[in-house]
């Protein structure tokens, strides 16, 4: 079985060494016809024609040599189908390199900058053809074992790249083709060809010759598609199109693998990997281009995804903060999941009010601007302390804060958590009160513990709010302290006696409920 799989990547191997210079012989050839019908350089295009037409020849004397009909007659033996193929490529190669040649002689002065370039490239893609044909049929299978030992004996060099691999955690319009490209190849010619075709078109490309190179050149430069070869020295197209698929960074860039391995393993196994589209060489222009403009713009397209997800990730958090700002979490929670009644009766907590006293007064000479101010600098203060303690701002009311504590069922340690607040809401409204010169602030708060019915209220402009006889002692606590107190029921004093230092108040009156016993906290 080893020794079938090792045949089989020797013929693959072979395929692709004989495919590549002729890939360069039909790119070149393409070009030159299309730049002299551009140029109106009608007298060269019969000529050209032969050399392209030759090329095709050649490829599918190639293709025929190694089919898999071929292949059982001969018995796969690569030194066989090289000998038996080299006289049949014989006269179409002597085609290619004699006309190209001959248009180099006559033509020394086109007015097309690569004319000369393009046809050397021709003539020597064809004369390496030959050379690669020699080759073969003195092929040494052990020789060609040994390398491919060797190449195994390679990979610990590539550990050091891919130690820097950052493993990946469990985005419509007109059609674009431009992009930027980078070609992966260590066929210079082949290179070349892809850089002035896709230039040609519109597209910025960059040149890698081997893996290694590739991965270094994409650190630096973001790109919209990768053409990638297979056979490469240093790094192969395989492991190079793993990294990438196992880095986050990466994972995203379309890669178009572009070989003249045409066996059915290969183009499987980078599909597996994640390659987006496999094209053999030599490929069919018109074909390679829709392929490239086909992966650019889904490339784009799931750019302007990522973007639109991230703007609904934005939006979304940015209304669930200004729905918690006016709702307790549970609260939230249970309106987005489409409850329409939400009312809960609680049988203890407890409630404060703080009111800045003779604020009215005090404002009558103030612009709306710096009374504005003056209560944003308050009331942000208290909130920081209720986010701080875990108390459930209810609302301001002009110039008095509402909150209360134990909405959770701790109702002593939302009882202890609201005082602590309420200690801390009078030392910040000191501290205000020494950088504001416009008034003299302070302020009395009143704290009641007792059941409450709380519930959402209203339909565009719903309210989180509370209501019942609680509701109102706590108000009454506020109304008839003093300032700078913080004043409190018996029913609080029971919960928190232990803890703060109470002093008690004479009884006093209170309308509609008649004489209380109170404290005030030390």
């Amino acid at each position: 079985m080893r020794d079938k799989r090792e045949a089989q990547a020797l013929i693959s191997k072979a395929r692709h060494n004989l495919k590549n210079p002729v890939n360069a012989i039909l790119g070149f050839s393409e070009m030159l016809i299309e730049d002299c019908e551009d140029e109106g350089l009608d007298y060269l295009i019969p000529d050209l024609k032969k050399i392209n037409n030759s090329g095709k020849e050649v490829l599918e004397i190639i293709e025929d040599s190694f089919s898999d009909t071929n292949l059982a007659v001969t018995g796969g033996s690569v030194s066989e189908i090289a000998s038996e193929m080299e006289i049949s490529i014989r006269t179409p190669l002597n085609t290619v390199i004699g006309f190209s040649e001959m248009l180099m002689e006559d033509n020394p002065n086109s007015i097309i900058d690569t004319f000369i370039d393009d046809l050397d490239k021709i003539s020597k893609s064809a004369k390496a053809l030959s050379d690669e044909i020699y080759d073969v049929i003195n092929f040494n299978p052990i020789n060609s074992i040994g390398h491919i030992q060797s190449t195994k004996r390679s990979i610990s060099d590539i550990q050091s790249v891919l130690k820097s691999i950052q493993p990946i955690d469990s985005d419509e319009g007109k059609k674009i083709s431009n992009g930027r490209i980078l070609v992966v190849d260590d066929n210079k010619n082949n290179t070349t060809l892809l850089k002035k075709r896709l230039e040609k078109i519109g597209n910025e490309i960059y040149i890698a010759n081997n893996g290694r190179n590739a991965l270094e050149i994409i650190n630096d430069i973001n790109f919209d598609l990768i053409l990638l070869d297979i056979i490469m020295p240093i790094m192969n197209g395989y492991e190079v199109l793993e990294f990438l698929k196992n880095d986050k960074r990466f994972y995203d860039i379309p890669v178009i693998m572009l070989s003249s391995m045409d066996d059915k393993s290969s183009i499987y196994r980078c599909i597996e990997i994640g390659a987006d589209d496999y094209v053999t060489k030599p490929f069919d222009r018109i074909i390679l281009e829709a392929r490239i403009s086909a992966c650019i713009e889904k490339k784009i397209l799931r750019d302007e995804q990522k973007e639109l997800l991230e703007e609904i990730k934005f939006e979304k958090e940015k209304s669930e903060k200004l729905l918690l700002n006016i709702l307790p979490l549970q609260i939230a929670n249970r309106l987005k999941k489409g409850d329409m009644i939400i009312a809960d009766k609680h049988n203890m907590v407890s409630i404060l009010f703080a009111d800045i006293v003779n604020f009215t007064p005090q404002s009558k000479n103030m612009s709306p601007g710096e009374l504005v101010e003056i209560l944003n600098k308050i009331f942000t203060k208290f909130d920081d302390l209720s986010t701080k303690y875990g108390i459930e701002k209810i609302k301001t009311i002009g110039d008095n804060y509402f909150a209360v504590g134990g909405l959770s069922g701790e109702f002593k340690k939302g009882a202890l958590d609201l005082l602590q607040m309420s200690i801390d809401m009078i030392s910040a409204i000191k501290s205000i009160n020494k950088f504001t010169n416009k008034m003299d602030i302070n302020i009395r708060i009143g704290i009641h513990t007792g059941p409450i019915v709380a519930g959402v209220i209203g339909k565009n402009k719903f309210a989180y709010d509370l209501w019942g006889a609680s509701v109102n002692m706590a108000s009454r606590m506020e109304s008839s302290g003093k300032p700078g107190k913080i004043h409190i029921s018996n029913e609080t004093y029971k919960l928190v006696k232990n803890d703060f230092i109470c002093v008690p108040r004479n009884q006093i009156k209170l309308k509609g409920i008649g004489f209380v016993k109170t404290y005030f906290i030390n």
